[in-house]
């Protein structure tokens, strides 16, 4: 009987052994998957030209987009910060949340995808709750030749 006891020990041990994994929170959110993920929803844009840059990295979830925004343009002074909007109709809507010369501002900023790149958007604005934004997003003018292409992320 013990012999028996014994035996039906060690089977349950080797069946409880087989049951399904459950992942541990650590090991989910640094699987391959939830990396490959992240990667392909992260992307960045640069652009360079006339001693200007601009760098855009974004994060994309559905229709959501964060990210951040830098401009170093020639003879005017450095804005860096973050962006947080939609992606609607091909183009960028974001609230741009940035420092220049230590003061903290806030504007809508648009980019178009176009053949060339992302374009931003200018045109005429109004400011809503002191925050400047476009008065019709529908006509703006992107001919200009500031387009950002697609870059590796660091």
């Amino acid at each position: 009987m013990k012999a028996l006891t014994t035996v039906f020990f060690a089977l349950l041990v080797c069946v409880a052994c087989k049951a399904p994994k459950e992942d541990s929170p650590i090991e989910v959110a640094f699987s391959p998957d939830a990396e490959h993920i992240e990667e392909i929803n992260t992307e960045c844009f640069r652009y360079v030209g006339n001693k200007d840059t601009v760098l855009l990295a974004t994060h994309i979830d559905g229709t959501n987009i964060t990210g951040t925004l830098d401009y170093a343009l020639f003879e005017k002074d450095k804005n860096s910060g973050t962006i947080e909007g939609v992606i609607r109709d091909n183009r960028i809507i974001a609230e741009y949340t940035f420092m220049s010369e230590g003061v903290a501002s806030k504007r809508q900023v648009v980019f178009k995808n176009t053949d060339e790149g992302w374009k931003e958007g200018f045109g005429e604005m109004k400011t809503v709750d002191g925050v400047p934004v476009q008065v019709n997003i529908d006509s703006l003018d992107y001919t200009h030749k500031m387009a950002l292409t697609p870059i590796p992320c660091d």
